[in-house]
């Protein structure tokens, strides 16, 4: 007797139970069909979304109307037809940029953010007239009106450049790297470099009173050493004697600096 009246309590509980989980299963079923009504809806809203503006950010010597001409995107467009990997790869192409990014946003705005390059050098052609820049990896970007770059300069530069790959040549592309790291002491030393037929690189540092400009045999390798131990001689040796005058620092040895001198003074 006492199995059976435990028997019916337990199926009297359940009894009980079956019309909550009815109902729960009900609301469960009622809120998946509505999420999924408000997810259709909601695609089709943006399916018809257009794009009513577009943004550029990051601006400084790229023209937006070229960046716009390579993203190939214009307003009244459906929004989810943009392929924002397709448009920062299109505008990565613009020679300022070095890289990009587009987003679209609900609001039918497209967004293209770009990072430009920094120059490192500028290129002189053969004839001694501005060129292009060259930035740290080699790319090149032509000059651009107002912008004038506080960089030293390159003569001698034969390779051609690519509009959208860097230079081929592993020398150079490590002294553009070099410059790039250097200090600003450093950097303040150099006015020109120019790259001689036999491969050599001379640097010309930058004139001082009446000694001039100096120049310097960097040799073809080891640029960032090279530049660090002319910084260091040029602190310890030839600003401190202001009654010699150097004619050539030779920095093609290593741990050692050759010098020819002017034994008639300045």
């Amino acid at each position: 007797m006492i199995k059976k009246s435990m028997a019916k309590k337990r199926d009297t509980k359940r009894n009980k139970r079956k019309p909550w989980r009815i109902l729960r299963g009900l609301l469960l079923a009622l809120g998946v069909l509505g999420l999924g009504s408000l997810g259709v809806l909601g695609w089709q809203w943006m399916a018809a979304l257009r794009c009513e503006r577009i943004e550029i950010h990051g601006l400084h010597h790229a023209d937006s109307t070229a960046l716009l001409e390579l993203a190939q995107v214009d307003t009244g467009m459906v929004l989810l037809d943009i392929d924002p990997v397709l448009v920062a790869d299109r505008v990565r192409r613009h020679p300022w940029v070095r890289k990009a990014r587009a987003t679209r946003f609900p609001t039918g705005t497209l967004m293209i953010s770009v990072w430009e390059r920094a120059p490192v050098v500028l290129v002189l052609n053969g004839r001694g007239e501005p060129a292009h820049y060259l930035d740290r990896a080699g790319f090149s970007m032509p000059p651009t009106k107002g912008a004038v770059y506080d960089v030293p300069l390159l003569r001698g530069l034969r390779e051609r450049t690519h509009p959208v790959r860097p230079l081929q040549d592993e020398r150079i592309r490590a002294l553009l790297a070099a410059l790039a790291d250097a200090d600003a002491e450093t950097d303040a030393l150099v006015s020109e470099l120019e790259v001689q037929c036999s491969g050599e690189v001379v640097l010309h540092t930058t004139p001082v009173g009446a000694r001039g400009s100096i120049p310097v045999r960097l040799g073809r390798e080891d640029f960032a050493e090279k530049l660090a131990r002319l910084r260091a001689f040029w602190y310890q040796a030839v600003l401190p004697q202001p009654g010699k005058t150097f004619t050539l620092i030779d920095l093609r040895f290593d741990s050692q600096i050759v010098t020819r001198e002017d034994v008639r003074g300045p």
